[in-house]
């Protein structure tokens, strides 16, 4: 069963604003990146068919702290781990750390709540449903000391 997944990311120019640093709206498109590789890696995704119905994940609560910048050209490594799994909705818990000659820094952390919804293509309505079983069959809860150091107050 999985309960992190890393990847990493070589900081574009379009991502950066007037002076280099990464846009903080980027950090919320490269948390769903690590989610979405996440789930491929296991099979899954974030949008899928199943008994005739649209399935996917729409997002409940998202924040980012920013510790320090990221600038073009730099490379990011973003930490994926699970928190929790609830009746309806997972909670993964992100680590962004740049990578250089000196090692790793930590420049952000952040959090995303994902539902289970069906979507309804008639109405365009969406309703949350139980986390379905191949997603709970494969994803477990993360142990609290993977990610417990990146939640202190800087």
């Amino acid at each position: 069963m999985a309960y992190s997944h890393t990847i990493k990311k070589l900081i574009e120019f379009s991502e950066t604003d007037m002076a280099g640093i990464v846009h903080f709206s980027n950090f919320f498109r490269y948390m769903e990146m690590a989610e979405h590789s996440f789930l491929r890696s296991l099979g899954l995704s974030v949008h899928y068919n199943e008994a005739g119905q649209c399935n996917g994940w729409a997002r409940v609560h998202a924040e980012c702290d920013y510790w320090s910048p990221l600038h073009f050209e730099e490379e990011v490594e973003i930490q994926l781990f699970v928190r929790e799994i609830r009746h309806k909705t997972i909670n993964y818990f992100y680590v962004f750390q740049k990578l250089d000659t000196e090692g790793a820094t930590i420049v952000a952390t952040g959090t995303i709540i994902a539902v289970s919804v069906v979507i309804n293509r008639q109405d365009n309505s969406i309703r949350g449903q139980e986390v379905p079983t191949n997603f709970k069959d494969v994803i477990n809860i993360c142990p609290s000391e993977y990610y417990q150091k990146y939640l202190k107050k800087r």
